[in-house]
């Protein structure tokens, strides 16, 4: 059946998978709830895409993402376009704290962003939502 080192990787797997939903949960949701001011600053800190949308149309989006991607690392459905999505979020962060100078966030979304790219790869592992739909 699976051996001890199967159910570490998977039970590490889905110890990440909570940990990075918690960590975007807390970061997304409150901004997200809070309204078109909150959307206006974060579509204001991705200016630099300069993709012709409104600030707070790009804040509620890029928020929106974040939220989905959550629910996606949470469940482990859809894992590996979630963690794309958010591969790419990030490193537009990293690039965007790198162009303002500001080293801690930048190092910070350098690490997701690598964690996230990493994930792509590995998938979501045995507990999750997939496996169980995949055996039906």
């Amino acid at each position: 059946m699976f051996t001890s080192q199967d159910r570490q990787t998977n039970s590490g797997l889905l110890i990440m998978r909570l940990g990075l939903a918690a960590v975007l949960v807390v970061h997304s949701l409150p901004k997200l709830f809070a309204g078109s001011a909150s959307w206006q600053s974060v579509g204001t800190t991705l200016g630099f895409i300069n993709v012709g949308v409104p600030p707070a149309i790009l804040g509620f989006v890029m928020l929106l993402l974040a939220a989905m991607g959550a629910v996606s690392l949470l469940f482990g459905y859809l894992f590996r376009i979630a963690c794309i999505i958010l591969f790419v979020m990030f490193g537009l962060y990293f690039f965007n704290y790198f162009r303002i100078g500001y080293q801690t966030l930048m190092l910070f979304s350098a690490g997701l962003a690598a964690v996230f790219f990493g994930l792509i790869y590995v998938g979501p592992g045995r507990y999750s939502i997939a496996v169980k739909l995949e055996k039906k």
